[in-house]
């Protein structure tokens, strides 16, 4: 009886897989104090945030080569990770422009002297190293009918050398590249 039972140990040992590991980006604070400024707006509504289908998925994107990528079946987002990657730009952005509310999602309409911030990710992904490439197009338009003008659309493009190749070293380098362009977009809504 023992000689069947081993054998059918080792089947059942073969079959189990990993559990998954669950990441979320983090939202990295200023590299100086941030200062108020009277430019900003009072109110900002993070819009539309776009991400391509590519890196839209569970699993977190490794680039391989420039025709290859591969999905880390086991290292996955714990939430969407268009969810992560609002909330994250969003406490970002108000980190950045103290005085200002930002709202991490904007209402069917938004009030008078609301500007809405809209954002394409064309691009975010690391490289079998860890280092993070952050490509993004941004434009703020006035909320309410205050009749303000339109900025951008701008195009942003994040570079973060690595911090490590494994995923947790991913992770927190692709939180660096979210706080990156919080300061370029912070920067453009100050002008």
């Amino acid at each position: 009886m023992a000689a069947f039972a081993a054998p059918l140990l080792v089947l059942v040992a073969c079959q189990s897989t990993p559990d998954s590991r669950l990441y979320t980006l983090a939202v990295v604070p200023p590299s100086g104090t941030a200062q108020p400024v009277h430019s900003a707006p009072q109110t900002l509504a993070l819009g539309s945030l776009d991400l391509p289908m590519l890196i839209d998925r569970p699993q977190i994107v490794r680039r391989i080569d420039g025709n290859r990528v591969e999905a880390l079946e086991f290292d996955r987002w714990a939430e969407p990770l268009a969810d992560g990657l609002r909330s994250t730009l969003s406490g970002d952005l108000a980190a950045r422009l103290p005085g200002t509310t930002v709202l991490p999602v904007a209402g069917s309409s938004v009030g008078d002297g609301t500007a809405v911030l809209t954002v394409t990710i064309l691009r975010f992904d690391a490289d079998a190293t860890g280092g993070v490439v952050l490509d993004a197009q941004w434009s703020l338009s006035p909320g309410g009918g205050t009749g303000g003008r339109k900025s951008g659309p701008t195009r942003e493009t994040v570079e973060v050398p690595s911090g490590g190749a494994g995923p947790d070293a991913q992770v927190r380098t692709m939180s660096r590249a979210v706080g990156l362009l919080a300061d370029r977009i912070t920067a453009g809504v100050r002008r």
